[in-house]
């Protein structure tokens, strides 16, 4: 009679929040498959990041019903933790949803692990989330100082990219060297925007350098994305156009990414596009700044509108996005 296989240790992890946070929590994602590399690790989060992260090969299942399990009465709940037989449960979101999946499974027999990041004067949560994964028994430090832990790299979407023509820049059209901007939608504070006038004057002179311009974003960008196509020859509107899995392939060819303070930024630079961010204030915002394989400068003024084209064009030549392509082409 053969013996039976060893049952594989189950893994869950949760994650509720927004894309900027769904892209860090892949660093955190990642520092767990290494530890648990037999396991089977099931990634509970929202619908809407599921056709990105189903893909992700430190999963072995996606499955989008965080909210919905969140929903269910604390007893269903209850039942549904015991017959889990999950043996370790690591938060990495912190939310509500996850807070009360929470306050049944600490009846369940699993192990429970809490990752999320706190407050931001704790540090960046990359830092506080590496941190704590490593209190947990995970390898790396227990004390992260700024800038120090692992960034999320989505070079997995290259696997994807070869299975799907969608993921290539030719597929919208751009076949030579092209920079992405990601502004802030329409419903954002205006003091929080780069006026449109400033994106027309950049996209005229990345085209100067033999760069396209190509403006990315949702439903709220569109209005920006058609004036700086309608005023600068030869950029491209793609607002609207491309979903998460299709915007991380675009980053991971661009030579470079621009834009304010907006979540789509972590995704680009994640993918491993150098980047400058546009911020408004009197400092830098650091503890929040897009994290990646390549360079990030964060620009701050008062006013977003005191940053010009000139400067955000230099900052990026800072970041090495010019010489990054160059090389890359050479």
């Amino acid at each position: 009679m053969a013996l039976s296989e060893p049952q594989k240790e189950q893994i869950l992890i949760l994650h509720d929040g927004g894309l900027a946070d769904v892209v860090r929590m892949l660093a955190g994602a990642r520092a767990i498959r290494e530890h648990h590399r037999k396991a089977r690790i099931t990634l509970l989060c929202g619908e809407e990041f599921e056709k990105l992260l189903k893909h992700c090969p430190y999963f072995d299942a996606v499955e989008p019903e965080l909210e919905a399990t969140a929903k269910q009465g604390f007893f269903d709940r209850l039942k549904a933790a015991r017959n889990s037989h999950v043996d370790v449960i690591y938060d990495l979101g912190g939310g509500v949803a996850a807070k009360k999946i929470k306050s049944a499974a600490r009846f369940a027999k699993g192990g429970w692990i809490d990752a999320t990041p706190g407050k931001l004067e704790d540090g960046h949560p990359l830092d506080q989330m590496a941190a704590k994964l490593a209190a947990a028994g995970l390898s790396g430090p227990q004390i992260v100082r700024l800038g120090e832990a692992e960034p999320p790299d989505l070079d997995w979407v290259d696997f994807v990219a070869k299975r799907s023509r969608t993921l290539d820049p030719a597929y919208f059209g751009l076949h030579g060297k092209f920079a992405l901007f990601a502004p802030v939608g329409d419903d954002s504070l205006p003091a929080l925007r780069w006026p449109k006038e400033r994106w027309a004057s950049l996209a005229h002179a990345l085209i100067e350098e033999g760069v396209e311009p190509v403006v990315i974003g949702g439903p709220t960008t569109r209005e920006i994305g058609r004036y700086v196509a309608h005023m600068v020859p030869g950029a491209r509107d793609l607002t609207g156009r491309a979903d998460l899995v299709q915007l991380a392939g675009l980053g991971r060819k661009a030579s470079f990414a621009f834009g304010e303070d907006v979540p789509l930024l972590h995704l680009l630079v994640a993918a491993g596009a150098p980047a400058v961010q546009f911020n408004a204030g009197d400092r830098a915002p650091v503890e929040t700044a897009p994290r990646g394989r390549a360079p990030t400068v964060m620009m701050f003024a008062p006013t977003l509108a005191q940053i010009s084209a000139p400067e955000a064009v230099q900052a990026m030549r800072c970041a090495g996005g010019f010489s990054v392509n160059d090389a890359d082409a050479a």
